[in-house]
């Protein structure tokens, strides 16, 4: 199907909004935590029964612990 704009002009388009998109990410920082073997173990176990990650499920207790 044929479309009324320049493909030019779609694709600055479609950069544009990439870009916006892109652009609101906020940078990110590592952290490291040392933990026990049994209590990592247990961690993963976790997360992967609720298929996420032991980083988003940090991120999310540390949202909630600082909201308090």
């Amino acid at each position: 199907m044929l479309k009324p704009t320049r493909p030019s002009k779609a694709t600055d388009t479609k950069a544009s909004l990439l870009k916006d998109v892109t652009d609101q990410v906020e940078p990110e920082k590592r952290l490291n935590v040392n933990v026990s073997k049994s209590l990592y173990g247990q961690m993963k176990k976790h997360a992967f029964d609720e298929n996420r990650s032991i980083s988003e499920i940090t991120r999310e207790l540390w949202i909630e612990y600082l909201s308090k």
